[in-house]
């Protein structure tokens, strides 16, 4: 499955991302460890933050998964079922735990 991530800073600058996972995966299956059914903080999960190098007053942590699509692997970041519990992980510690 091909993952794509989204952020966008309070002006609406939109960046985009994205990455492999081995196995079955959708949207809905994480939104109830997102930070509000909606939100998540890449680097709790092991993925690259999409926020720009210099930030200004709109940016923050706060990312979206944007979709899931099937597509033929060479290679792959995760397992689905790892990812399902590294985001389940960073739900049950608080997304914003540890950081400064």
């Amino acid at each position: 499955m091909r993952v794509t991530y989204r952020y966008a800073d309070a002006s609406n600058w939109k960046f985009w991302g994205e990455f492999h996972v081995l196995g079955k995966l959708d949207i809905a299956t994480l939104q109830p460890y997102l930070f509000d059914q909606e939100f998540f903080i890449p680097e709790r999960i092991g993925l690259p933050s999409l926020v720009p190098k210099v930030k200004n007053e709109d940016d923050h942590l706060l990312h979206t998964f944007e979709e899931c699509a099937e597509v033929e692997l060479a290679s792959y970041e995760f397992r689905s079922q790892e990812l399902i519990e590294r985001i389940r992980l960073a739900s049950e510690e608080g997304w914003f735990a540890g950081i400064s």
